[in-house]
């Protein structure tokens, strides 16, 4: 394989990279992918019949993910003392033949070099929420994606790396992964239950995805294991949360996650996010520990550093402080979604928008959709304010903080959130994001001109709201922090702009406001908030849930 002689193609200097499965054979404008006969522990590739199927099934289930980047299977045909690619001679092996690419494109390399981008991370986000809504739902056994399946294979990985690692941190791993299989596998196999289990690429990391013709490619699924693809969507995207943390940063993590479920709506995956990421670091780990046993020494010391580096991934998802909420408040052209999207990347919270939940109620997919007056009725701004309720307490009860992004111009909304937190122990604040009347106006016709925004407000909304909103009380106004946005728009992304809100999310309250200094909505507006305690038992968790399913339906 490293003759050109071999290939009927110009094959130049032929480059061989070998992982702990596979060989790889750059030669020319292509790449020869050939499954080594091991057994690794996970996978036993020893026949050559499985290595076959193994190579058509990574032709068949790669092409939706990375289109024009597998071209198909070739045997490796024995004619006495040479072998060469061909349908004569007698085949000693199969080969996946690939496109050659730039490593460069790699979100690996990417991340190296500081490159990746947010732009990069919303493009893998689209890419996968759009693959997980139309992906194959009828998987080839009913076990697939179940709590007991998903049990036993997170505790093979921790009987494996406890047996090979030493490792102080994997014991308490293990046992919060097993608290964590408990509690959860009602919600779990609900899902199951409810259609999420679907066919997945299910092998995530930052080595499989790049940047492919002007788009985001997924490449090298799970082809050898079907247990390992037919898994919660949930799953699936963890994989890539979990590796743009450990190898990229919070930021782009954070990003990840929010633009996926903005794309999705499956805000209810978030109960078993935790669950998953520590499962896939957790399999990083013990990637890296069966790197670390050959190989040279150098090789070695770089597998030992990947493995500490996903251990502290798992250990630090497995205690996060207590969640908060935040709740915009602003007219239009305040700048609070800039802004918001940014501390949502900055802080880790999930954020929810006004203006995408409203398009979605209204099965409108794309953004730049454009709403009449009638989704502007009391009654339906009422609605999207339900529906936000229902999200938030959803995302709080996962045990994220939730960032809600919407005008809260109405103390009747406002009351309604500050209830909900008092209802779950949760600290809530407001932010008050803050422009001139002429900067508002100039920003909304800007907004309208590009198109690229979701929102529909114009300037006689603007008008309205400068005419009708009701100000923030004395006691609210306690609890709010105030951000004046007539700054670059790169101040957002800077960590000193939002230093208050940050310690607090790092730092929470042990308990929810209160009126002496702190807030008490129930109180200090029964009225609206009974009203909208009745609203919120209408979107209870399973209700929710199948929300969820028909979203990402």
């Amino acid at each position: 394989m490293q003759r050109a002689s071999t290939y009927r193609h110009p094959a130049g200097r032929i480059v061989r990279i070998e992982t702990h499965i596979s060989i790889v054979y750059l030669a020319g404008r292509f790449a020869y992918k050939i499954i080594k006969p091991v057994a690794p522990g996970f996978a036993d590739f020893t026949a050559p019949e499985t290595r076959q199927r193994c190579c058509e099934a990574q032709l068949q289930l790669n092409r939706p993910l990375a289109r024009d980047l597998y071209l198909g299977v070739l045997p490796i045909m024995r004619r006495g003392r040479t072998v060469t690619f061909g349908s004569r001679g007698r085949a000693v092996e199969h080969a996946v033949k690939m496109r050659r690419f730039d490593e460069a494109v790699l979100f690996s390399s990417l991340a190296r070099s500081g490159a990746l981008s947010l732009h990069d991370v919303d493009g893998a986000a689209r890419r996968l929420a759009a693959w997980h809504r139309r992906a194959p739902r009828n998987a080839p056994l009913a076990r697939y994606g179940s709590a007991a399946l998903l049990k036993a294979q997170i505790e093979a990985v921790n009987v494996a790396l406890q047996a090979g690692c030493v490792e102080a941190r994997l014991p308490e791993i293990a046992a919060w992964c097993g608290q964590q299989l408990a509690q959860r596998s009602a919600a779990i196999d609900g899902r199951r239950a409810n259609g999420f289990v679907r066919a997945c690429h299910g092998d995530l990391h930052l080595d499989n995805v790049m940047r492919w013709r002007g788009e985001v490619s997924m490449f090298d699924c799970i082809d050898f294991d079907d247990a390992l693809r037919w898994i919660d969507i949930a799953n699936d995207i963890a994989f890539l949360v979990m590796d743009l943390r450990a190898r990229a940063g919070t930021r782009l993590s954070n990003r990840l996650l929010n633009a996926w479920l903005e794309a999705s709506g499956d805000y209810a995956a978030l109960e078993l996010m935790p669950l998953y990421v520590v499962y896939r670091a957790l399999v990083r780990v013990l990637v890296a520990h069966l790197r670390s046993k050959s190989g040279s020494s150098s090789k070695a010391a770089a597998a030992a550093r990947d493995a500490a580096r996903y251990i502290e991934i798992a250990a630090a998802e497995t205690q996060t402080p207590p969640p908060v909420m935040l709740l915009c408040h602003g007219f239009s052209g305040s700048g609070k979604s800039v802004a918001s999207r940014a501390l949502a990347g900055l802080s880790g919270a999930v954020w929810l928008s006004s203006d995408v939940e409203r398009k979605r109620m209204e099965s409108m997919a794309a953004a730049d959709a454009r709403l009449d007056a009638t989704h502007y009725t009391a009654e339906a701004r009422h609605a999207v304010y339900d529906h936000l309720l229902g999200l938030a307490t959803c995302v709080l009860q996962a045990g994220y903080s939730v960032i809600v992004d919407a005008t809260f111009l109405e103390h009747r909304h406002r009351s309604a959130f500050f209830a909900l937190g008092e209802r779950l122990g949760v600290g809530v604040r407001i932010l008050d994001f803050r422009a001139a009347p002429d900067v508002l106006a100039e920003r909304i016709g800007t907004r309208r001109r590009n198109q690229r925004d979701a929102s529909d407000a114009d300037t006689s909304t603007l008008s309205l709201q400068l005419a009708t909103a009701e100000p923030l009380t004395a006691v609210e106004t306690a609890q709010t922090f105030a951000f004046e946005t007539v700054v670059p728009v790169e101040a957002f992304n800077e960590p000193a702009f939002w230093k208050r809100v940050l310690e607090l999310i790092a730092s929470p309250a042990a308990e929810p406001a209160t009126a002496d200094g702190r807030i008490r909505c129930k109180s200090e507006n029964s009225r609206y908030a009974a009203e909208w305690d009745s609203r919120l038992s209408r979107s209870a968790s399973a209700g929710l849930q199948s929300r969820c399913r028909d979203d990402v339906q």
